[in-house]
């Protein structure tokens, strides 16, 4: 039977790579079902765009058999600042019945875990989108001491398609990321394709790295009572 340990809703903009990465690392016995809401892209207009949607798509899992409802877009559920990823669950879970989770949630307990002090970014957002993301973590108690957004626009034709951008410019990316009095590194979007490079990139930086997926779903399993042990998946998911 599908589910058997846990089933989880998913929430996230028009992209494939949450479910892709889900069903490939997510240990047996765990399934998923998505929901996408389409927006113009990572911008702070955009991101209203998306979040303005979100109770909508929520209130379509009520009556769902899930052990838990996510939103898996990381600058969604941080763009207004401090304290909308519980603003985010408290309508999800209202709207749907379900309990609840937000990437910017499962990010911040994934930092926690990990013991991160100062935290260097690297996203494929604007600049406006960045400074709000550093404003979320500093403001929830973390140092960042830089953040990068990567020239991401010769990927993507539309402006927002973050799926097609390949996984060796994206390690290439995270190898040349200045590191200095950085304790953990936060490979930051849903849109990217990450957990193929996570402990590639760790083993290279030499520090903790958090993507937004790895976070996301190694947070979810947790809250589900799954507590997998997931190889190749960084520190985080040896803990």
């Amino acid at each position: 039977m599908y589910g058997w340990r846990a089933k989880i809703g998913l929430i996230t903009p028009m992209s494939e790579n949450a479910e892709h990465a889900f069903h490939i690392y997510a240990p047996e016995g765990v399934s998923f079902a998505s929901m996408k809401i389409p927006f113009p892209g990572p911008t702070p207009e955009g991101l209203k765009i998306l979040n303005d949607q979100l109770e909508e798509t929520a209130a379509k899992y009520k009556g769902y058999d899930a052990d838990l409802l996510i939103f898996g877009c990381t600058s969604g559920s941080c763009i207004n600042g401090i304290g909308w990823d519980k603003e985010c669950i408290r309508i999800m879970e209202k709207v749907s019945g379900i309990p609840s989770l937000t990437t910017s949630t499962a990010v911040l307990e994934a930092l926690e875990k990990l013991g991160a002090k100062k935290i260097a970014v690297l996203t494929p957002y604007p600049e406006a989108t960045n400074q709000a993301e550093k404003k979320f973590l500093e403001d929830n108690g973390y140092e960042v001491t830089n953040i990068v957004g990567m020239d991401v626009s010769f990927f993507r034709k539309d402006g927002h398609k973050l799926e097609v951008i390949e996984e060796d410019y994206l390690y290439k990316c995270c190898l040349n990321m200045d590191l200095k009095g950085a304790d953990t590194f936060f490979l930051s979007c849903m849109g990217l394709t990450t957990m193929e490079i996570t402990q590639n990139v760790e083993d290279a930086l030499g520090i903790p790295v958090v993507t937004s997926h790895q976070a996301t779903l190694w947070s979810a399993l947790r809250h589900c009572r799954v507590g997998a042990k997931i190889p190749n998946q960084g520190r985080l998911f040896t803990l």
